[in-house]
């Protein structure tokens, strides 16, 4: 009886103890699950001061990268770097010997991951000379609305040989390209055309293609003016070679060309007409009607769009629009946007003018009865690609989104596109007192950007040309003789260029790690040095 008595405490103390195992196991599982929950949405603990803070991520990717990363003064290894942070403002700075060092004021918000993208620039850029020419005259040069292209023109004058009291004029057109493949060898800049003529200085002038590649010789000769489409491809060209244009008849119009470089188009008073330069064929796109005002553009992808204007005043002070589509040959048209209302009444954008929230920036649907669309239509930019149409108002300015159907408002003021970025995600415009960037897309997990319009600080209020970096994050621009990059938001201005009264040309290549300068000195009146040089800033 005492062994089964045993036996029976026995067991009963096993099945305790597994008892109190399972629930230890289970509070451990649960406790453990619980951690890991509060770890992966930023809650950590301080053992020291016994603390429980919030946190977030810090990550940072630096151009070049193996920089120093330093956090309010601290050492934390090298980029590209994740650093877990307590949410809250720190002093961020990235350094690597031979660079400038670069330095931010970086906000950390909880369980959110923000990214920073320093991009280093040397401190002592090095120049390198690409091309010089002395013994000709520089005449004129030009380039692409894509900066892709840089030509110019020269002249050599020698003795005629068979008219011993004459000169010839040698003309050679240059062309130099900015952005150059690793793998292109062809020599850079390069002669694609070259005219011969005896006592007689014609004047000659480009109107060049928006990718660069075409353009219209225009060549004036006492009375006779002839055009030629020129294809800078085809290199060491002569007149006899080129495609001679009959278009004497527009002479009159105003000539530019479509957005994908495929069609000249001419405008007058009274029509637009557009010319396909492969076929050599003429397409009426608009016959003007008296007091009937036209604003139209066109787009990349070979489209077509104009503004019709409802003159009936079905809604009594809106001015009322459609948005017409339709190819360069004037085919296939059809409506693209039915209704877009804008107020006359200019009183209606003061409320926004003196808004400095952004709630003014959030899309709204565009009606007769809608305050916030307001003034005459001025122009429109038809962007497939950032899915959008920029309209430009009177009064102020727009972005239509393609996707949603909705407006957006830029601008309360008066303003003026200068450009998109180069990921389509923003665009960058001028108004009196500034210059700002609107963004109207943006990656779901960055919280670093909203929606809506920011002034871009620190750059003077004149500056001569403003233009993007490819990364989209960075502006270079020229003021005073001098060239400059700063980020979008206005920080890390740095000077990368000064004594720049004999440069022609400049600009920041598509790799971001050259800067091309074009320049021209007068040597004597009949030569001129002309240098092309590359300097490597990062």
């Amino acid at each position: 009886m005492i062994y089964l008595s045993t036996m029976k405490k026995k067991k009963l103390d096993e099945r305790q103890i597994l008892t109190l195992v399972s629930l230890f196991v289970t509070i451990f599982v649960y406790v453990g699950a619980v951690a890991i929950f509060f770890y992966a949405n930023g809650w950590r603990i301080d053992p020291f001061s016994k603390s429980v803070f919030k946190t977030g991520v810090l990550t940072v990717q630096s151009e070049p990268f193996l920089a120093n990363l330093y956090i309010n003064n601290n050492i934390k290894g090298r980029t590209p770097k994740s650093v877990s942070l307590p949410i809250g403002i720190y002093d961020i700075s990235v350094s690597k010997t031979g660079y400038i060092t670069w330095r931010k004021d970086v906000e950390i918000k909880e369980e959110k991951s923000t990214p920073v993208y320093p991009w280093l620039i040397r401190e002592s850029a090095t120049k390198q000379n690409i091309f010089l020419l002395q013994d000709s005259k520089y005449i004129n040069s030009w380039v692409d609305e894509s900066s892709s292209y840089i030509y110019f023109l020269t002249y050599n004058t020698i003795p005629n040989i068979i008219l011993p009291d004459s000169n010839t004029y040698i003309y050679s057109l240059y062309r130099f390209e900015l952005n150059t493949s690793f793998w292109n060898m062809s020599t850079n800049p390069s002669i694609i055309l070259t005219l011969e003529y005896t006592d007689i200085q014609p004047q000659i002038e480009l109107l060049l293609s928006p990718n660069g590649t075409l353009s219209i010789l225009t060549i004036k000769e006492d009375d006779t003016t002839k055009y030629y489409l020129l294809d800078s491809a085809s290199k060491n060209n002569t007149l006899d070679t080129l495609n001679e244009l009959n278009i004497e008849m527009f002479s009159t119009y105003t000539t530019t060309w479509s957005k994908d470089s495929h069609y000249l188009l001419f405008e007058s008073e009274n029509d637009l007409i557009s010319l396909d330069i492969s076929k050599n064929t003429r397409y009426l796109l608009l016959k003007k009607e008296p007091k009937q005002e036209y604003i139209w553009t066109t787009d990349e992808q070979g489209f077509f769009y104009y503004l019709l204007e409802n003159q009936e005043q079905l809604y009594e002070n809106v001015y009322h629009y459609s948005l017409i589509q339709e190819h360069m040959d004037g085919s296939n048209k059809k409506v693209l946007l039915k209704d877009m209302f804008f107020q006359q009444q200019r009183e209606y954008i003061t409320k926004y003018q003196q808004d400095t929230g952004s709630g003014k920036y959030a899309p709204f649907k565009n009606s007769p009865e809608s305050t916030k669309s307001v003034g005459r239509i001025e122009s429109i930019d038809v962007n497939q690609e950032a899915k959008g149409i920029y309209i430009d108002t009177q009064t102020s300015s727009y972005w239509y989104n393609i996707t949603t159907n909705k407006y957006h408002l830029i601008s309360p003021s008066p303003s003026k596109l200068i450009s998109f970025s180069p990921n389509s995600y923003k665009l960058l415009f001028k108004t009196t007192p500034s210059f700002s960037i609107f963004t109207f897309l943006k990656d779901p997990g960055d919280h670093t950007v909203s929606i809506g319009a920011k002034e871009v600080i620190n750059i003077e209020k004149e500056v001569e040309t403003l233009n993007w970096v490819s990364n989209s994050l960075y502006l270079w621009y020229l003021n005073n003789n001098s060239m400059y990059i700063i980020d979008v938001d206005g920080d890390n201005k740095i000077e990368v260029l000064t004594d720049m009264e004999d440069i022609k040309y400049i600009s920041l290549n598509t790799s971001r790690d050259r800067i091309s300068s074009f320049t021209v000195r007068g040597i004597d009146e009949n030569s001129d040095e002309i240098a092309i040089d590359s300097l490597l800033i990062r």
